[in-house]
């Protein structure tokens, strides 16, 4: 059983709930002095597996300042004293200062054999090279010891009956500007598996700051399954970040989150996607929707072709051109997607909404919780859902790109239309909550996917320069590649017109296509020059199916 990664009605997957790997975080601005009874009812833990609880209180001590209390502030959990002077800020006047944050964990329930909670602080420094100090106590005996100075600390904790850990400041030496915060505090359950566990087999096993700055933790998979990566600020409202297939072995998941003082932190969880569904049939899939042309309700359809085998099998969304439906574009990449799920859905009115078309249907929504559906499914990778859109499908593509969360899909295929130039322009992205195409709100499109585009250069409708045509208004199609590619963490320029590489036909691909990459690869943009609208070049269709291989080969790497 797996993880729904969408939220959808009750109507639709009423028999929808989540597992959450046994990770626990807490949030900076969640703990204040003390918590307790800390268990998968509390709404100020995430991702506690079921059955285990404990207590856990946070004091401060100080030989100088007996009545330091705990804080948070925009760097943490800090210790202050006096007249609220954070220790980092402060210059210790007593070089003996026992200063120290002390975490006591009791009435620990429900862990297995051989389970322990792991504790790790990022972004715990010093200002000077003195070191931190910490002892971890059963009950008042000191059964262990350590110290640390640098990011990250990560604490192994034993004898989970009563546990106490108290992390200090120098207790002697030269007095120093001491600087001794905790910017997240995970408990992290680790070991064992067994009962109390959504997934005995699934289970985090670390987690801290990489040598990149990055956050990340490491859990271990099943075969077959999926798991949806989410990331909080808060501790409360969690956003989807991405989905990673099941190995059988280790994940690790790194986010490219780079702390910073005037950003918040971000706290991570991993959650099994569940499959409730059994296993997808060839069928036409139904989802109701109601919208201003439809206030009834109008059911919008897809076409489903699945491949023999078990599976999980890789998912292609192909997404038509104005004026087609499903039907006719479920076969537009084979035979090169045999080995995937073909599902393709119609647009209402035969075009999607982007911009200017008969359709105002609620398209985003539409493709999200269709996505949210197949995940429901045993034999669907949700950990490699691809997008591929022709023409005013390309355009929608774009939309999607944009607006769906990084745990919607993986990867995107854009062919004969980049975004419209209402969708980036004075350096950002553009959408409408509302699910309109107004593009009058701003946004910052999903990271890590991967995209393909490709556009000819003799394009009537979709100037491949950029422009206005009976379509509408468009960025160029070199433009719109990097503009993701630099969403998603490009940091160079744009390549110019001339360092793109020609085809050989001995390095992948045919001249006169041209390709321009960012990203080692992630993103891929395929100029064909004197290609029309359906990439054919002076009437021939060669390029057009090549341009399908290409295609293809990408969002099934």
């Amino acid at each position: 059983m797996k993880l729904l990664s969408a939220c959808l009605s009750a109507l639709l997957l009423p028999t929808s709930f989540l597992h959450a790997q046994a990770i626990v975080s807490l949030g900076t601005n969640n703990i204040t002095n003390s918590v307790t009874g800390l268990s998968s009812a509390n709404s100020n833990v995430s991702g506690l597996t079921a059955g285990i609880s404990f207590d856990l209180t946070i004091t401060a001590t100080s030989v100088a300042t007996p009545a330091l209390t705990v804080t948070n502030h925009n760097d943490g959990i800090g210790v202050s004293g006096g007249s609220a002077v954070e220790i980092d800020n402060r210059n210790n006047l007593i070089a003996n200062d026992d200063e120290s944050l002390v975490f006591t964990l009791s009435n620990v329930t429900g862990l297995a054999v051989g389970q322990s909670l792991r504790i790790s602080g990022i972004g715990t420094r010093s200002i000077g090279t003195t070191e931190k100090q910490y002892a971890i106590f059963d009950g008042t005996t000191a059964v262990s010891s350590g110290s640390f100075n640098t990011t990250p600390f990560a604490i192994s904790v034993p004898n989970l009956g009563s546990v106490k850990i108290t992390a200090t400041g120098p207790t002697s030496g030269t007095a120093l500007n001491s600087r001794f915060i905790i910017n997240q505090l995970l408990l992290t359950v680790t070991g064992g598996g067994g009962s109390g566990s959504a997934n005995a087999a699934a289970k985090v096993t670390n987690a801290g700051i990489d040598g990149s700055s990055h956050p990340f933790f490491t859990f271990d998979s099943v075969a077959g399954e999926s798991y949806e990566i989410q990331c909080s600020t808060d501790l409360l409202s969690w956003t989807p970040m991405a989905t990673l297939s099941g190995t059988g072995g280790s994940i690790t998941y790194t986010d490219e989150f780079i702390h910073a003082p005037s950003v918040p932190r971000k706290f991570h969880r991993a959650l099994t996607v569940q499959t409730p569904n059994g296993n997808l049939a060839n069928t036409t899939l139904s989802i109701t929707q109601t919208w201003a042309q439809e206030p009834s309700g109008f059911a919008r359809t897809a076409v489903v072709h699945v491949p023999s085998g078990a599976g999980p099998h890789p998912v292609v969304i192909l997404l038509h051109g104005n004026g087609g439906t499903g039907g006719q574009m479920i076969g537009a990449l084979d035979p090169h997607v045999s080995t995937a799920i073909r599902v393709a859905p119609s647009g209402y009115l035969t075009s999607w909404n982007v911009d200017g078309e008969a359709s105002q249907a609620p398209d985003v929504a539409f493709i999200r919780d269709l996505i949210a559906l197949l995940k429901t499914y045993d034999n669907v990778d949700a950990g490699r859902i691809s997008i591929f859109g022709i023409s005013n499908g390309s355009g929608m593509t774009n939309r999607l790109l944009i607006e769906l969360d990084g745990a919607a899909f993986q990867n995107a295929g854009c062919q004969v239309s980049q975004m419209l130039a209402k969708m980036y322009h004075d350096s950002a992205f553009w959408f409408n909550a509302t699910g309109s195409n107004a593009y009058d709100q701003t946004i910052a499109p999903a990271k890590r996917r991967r995209i393909i585009s490709l556009n000819g250069t003799a394009d009537p409708l979709i100037p491949y320069n950029g422009g206005t045509s009976a379509i509408g208004t468009f960025i160029s199609a070199q433009e719109s590649i990097y503009r993701f590619a630099q969403a998603m963490g490009e940091t160079g320029p744009q390549l110019a017109d001339a360092a793109g590489v020609v085809g050989t036909g001995t390095n992948g691909y045919s001249a006169p296509f041209v390709k321009y990459t960012y990203r080692g690869g992630q993103f891929v943009h395929y100029k064909l020059i004197g290609g029309n609208h359906g990439l054919q070049v002076s009437g021939s269709f060669v390029y057009a199916d090549e341009a399908k291989q290409l295609v293809a080969a990408f969002l099934l790497q």
